[in-house]
């Protein structure tokens, strides 16, 4: 599968150590208590019809806005990913099962919302588009891509995910580059623990997850997942 992305093939590394801490950075954010409450907070997480082609994936979506120290939801159940971005299923209408109001109201959404904007000075009224997702792991589709996409650009400036819970696998690493080919290491294959976050600009690096492997000897897809919370900033290039 062929990934379009608009952005420069090399960056200067002039300043490595530097330059990597500003691109794209590491840090704990939630306790496993507060990814348990957050993974609740979402509710039945609904089904991802893009994921029919790579690994069955779940997902509900919320558009949130920060008004006065404090996040609110905007109403809204679908997004469209810019074509250039993702020859796949970039350009079209997705339709997403929208958050329940616990989402917004989860002490610990507000802190990954709120660590995500001080982290890159988001201004207030800006939209800000989560999605918490899990990706279904048997021994059937172990190995297979987990986005669809390969080294990516997701088509937002800023990024962050979250991992909220490994539960039964192996693998699923990621990794960030400064080229399409991988050539060009920013942060070697790692794996992202429960609890920790990757924030990184996505307009200037590319994002890569690597595939996923079932510990469990007779586990169903129904129990062994990587369950994660990503959000984009800004949102005019994912506007229908």
């Amino acid at each position: 599968m062929n990934i379009v992305a608009q952005r420069p093939p090399e960056i200067a590394l002039s300043n490595r150590n530097s330059f990597v801490k500003d691109i794209a950075f590491i840090t704990p954010i939630l306790t496993k208590h507060e990814a348990a409450e957050l993974m609740a907070a979402c509710g039945e997480l609904g089904p991802d019809p893009s994921s029919t082609y790579f690994t069955k994936r779940a997902k509900n979506i919320a558009y949130v806005i920060c008004l006065e120290g404090q996040w609110f939801q905007i109403r809204a159940d679908y997004f469209i990913q810019p074509q250039e971005y993702n020859d796949f299923s970039g350009g079209y209408k997705r339709s997403y099962r929208e958050m329940p109001k616990e989402f917004i109201d989860c002490s610990a959404t507000q802190k990954v919302l709120f660590a995500f904007k001080s982290a890159y000075q988001i201004p207030d009224k800006e939209p800000v588009l989560v999605q918490v997702q899990t990706s279904h792991i048997n021994a059937n589709n172990a190995g297979q891509c987990l986005t669809g996409q390969g080294i990516h650009s997701d088509g937002a400036d800023r990024a962050i995910l979250v991992c909220l819970d490994r539960n039964n696998i192996t693998g699923a690493n990621n990794a960030v580059y400064g080229d399409l080919a991988g050539h060009q290491v920013i942060l070697p294959a790692f794996q992202l623990e429960e609890g920790h976050a990757m924030l990184w600009h996505d307009d200037k690096v590319f994002h890569h997850v690597g595939p996923a492997q079932d510990c469990g000897s007779e586990s169903s897809w129904h129990s062994n997942g990587a369950h994660c919370s990503l959000s984009r900033y800004p949102l005019f290039k994912w506007q229908g």
